[in-house]
């Protein structure tokens, strides 16, 4: 129960603030298009890209660490946890210098990265903003996060974040409004982000004393080779995931433009919202699972990865079946007509959300259980996959081509290889049961979808009203056929009882 009761607090607060922030996002994003536009709004997305791809420097080293944590702060060695934090602190800062030697290189290339005339800004100076952003993360105390997260106690950083978010975001409206200037947006995000990690490491501190007590104790050769190959391993898996993710806007720019980047970016935050708010779960509950898998109790271990699986296809279910159906009719209601692309592209997106979920809970597990070194090179396959189809398609179909490449490069390696693993070397049984599972799953997630958009296409209204009736038919649609269908298997029945159990606690605290 401890485990449950710290995946509730992180999960809590997790979801707590991210209602507001949300909120504001979606201000700060209408602002941002109307007093600078979609060239800028193109600008931001590219450049974020490009320095996500340089993230993969950080090598994986900080998930190797904090799975390496979790034992020896179930023993309380704080001796192995200060050596581990020492070299989470040396590794990150060798990165930070890392990233920003690669960030500099790359300034002569933005020309033929960046198809449109961008005379109106300076690049260089633009994009050494964003290195210095991502670059502050690294150099800034970011690592002291590791020994929360590693406690179960990711709540606490979550609260901090959720509070610098809100400024930053209320900071970034005001200048826009009143400076309409895109370098000092910017900045605002660079100097709170420094802040942030500052705030977090003074927490941890304060938290965990003993990691402030100097050493030049290091880890044995041997353990810290044992951290590098894990990590050499979680690297092949960041790269295929940032190739995936982040070069969707480098070949837009490239082959079409900053414009149509502006317009998927659109899409791209309604994505992120959902996947942030979704994610919270996952994030909770990823040091309680590295607990779990400590236990050795490989049944309990395999029922809590069948009730998450359940949990997966319901919400990125209900997810991916709101954005197919409410996310054009949203996009038009908040910023106009003129953003919106098709309703088969709301279905690509949709589908990418979905597998994203899937995805999730296998990388959660997979990352929990250690399972670092079995098929490190299939990404490999991935990034191949992926560029290969995006870069050919995107020639024909434009921007389709480029979802296409993204969700083609998942289903052919990520989804039927990892369950394959995980049920290999840690369930020891068939791996058929999880296919025949989430195949069903997915027609379950098609018919829902199906029948929500044509209930939603009887409706002859417009505007706030309609997107809520729409969104109110996707949650009951959905709802009802996964309560027809599973109201009797015990994954639902484990999260029900969950629940019961969250609402009877919660109501004997306010009782009392």
């Amino acid at each position: 129960m401890s485990r449950v009761n710290n995946s509730m607090k992180n999960l809590v607060a997790s979801t707590g603030g991210e209602v507001l922030t949300i909120l504001l996002k979606f201000i700060t994003r209408s602002v941002f298009i109307k007093t600078l536009g979609t060239q800028y709004l193109g600008i931001n997305g590219l450049f974020t890209n490009i320095l996500s791809m340089l993230a993969l420097a950080e090598l994986g080293v900080g998930s190797a660490i904090i799975f390496d944590l979790y034992k020896p702060i179930a023993q309380n060695n704080k001796k192995k946890i200060n050596q581990l934090m020492n070299l989470y602190r040396k590794t990150y800062r060798i990165i930070g210098l890392v990233v920003a030697a690669l960030g500099v290189c790359l300034i002569p290339f933005l020309p033929y990265i960046i198809k449109d005339d961008v005379s109106f800004i300076n690049v260089n100076a633009i994009f050494l903003l964003f290195l210095m952003q991502n670059v502050s993360t690294y150099l800034f105390f970011a690592y002291k996060s590791a020994i929360i997260k590693a406690h179960q106690k990711e709540y606490i950083s979550t609260i901090i974040g959720y509070y610098f978010s809100i400024v930053t975001n209320i900071m970034q409206i005001i200048i826009l409004v009143v400076f309409n200037n895109f370098t000092l947006y910017i900045l605002t995000v660079v100097v709170f982000n420094i802040l942030k990690n500052l705030f977090i490491a003074l927490k941890s501190d304060k938290m965990f004393p003993y990691i402030k007590e100097k050493s030049d104790d290091i880890l044995p050769k041997e353990e810290r080779k044992h951290i590098f190959k894990n990590t050499f391993a979680i690297f092949i898996y960041k790269v295929n995931g940032v190739v995936v993710n982040a070069t969707d806007n480098i070949i837009l720019s490239i082959f079409i433009g900053l414009r149509i980047i502006g317009i998927y970016s659109n899409y791209l935050l309604i994505i992120s919202v959902i996947k942030t708010m979704l994610n919270k779960f996952y994030n909770a509950i990823a040091a309680s699972l590295g607990d779990l898998h400590a236990s050795d109790d490989v049944e309990n271990e395999h029922k809590i990865f069948k009730v998450v699986n359940f949990f997966t296809m319901c919400s990125y279910g209900l997810a991916s079946i709101g954005t197919f159906v409410v996310a054009n009719n949203f996009i038009t209601l908040w910023i106009g007509e003129e953003f919106v692309l098709s309703q088969a592209f709301a279905f690509l997106v949709a589908t990418e959300i979905y597998i994203f979920g899937l995805q999730k809970t296998l990388a959660t597990f997979r990352t929990a259980m250690g399972l670092f070194q079995q098929a490190k090179y299939r990404p490999v396959f991935g990034i191949i996959i992926n560029l290969g189809i995006s870069i050919l398609l995107v020639q024909y179909i434009g921007i389709y081509g480029v979802l296409i490449g993204t969700i083609s490069s998942s289903l052919l390696t990520y989804m039927w290889f990892d369950p394959y693993i995980i049920y290999k070397h840690v369930f020891k049984r068939s791996v058929k049961e999880y296919y025949l599972t989430n195949i069903k799953y997915v027609l379950v997630i098609i018919i829902a979808g199906g029948l929500s958009y044509y209930l939603s296409s009887l409706i002859n209204l417009d505007g706030v009203i309609f997107i809520i009736i729409q969104t109110l038919i996707c949650f009951i649609v959905t709802g009802l056929i996964i309560f027809i269908l599973y109201k009797n298997k015990p994954e639902f029945r484990y999260i029900l009882n969950l629940i019961n159990k969250m609402f009877l606690k919660a109501k004997l605290k306010i009782n009392k």
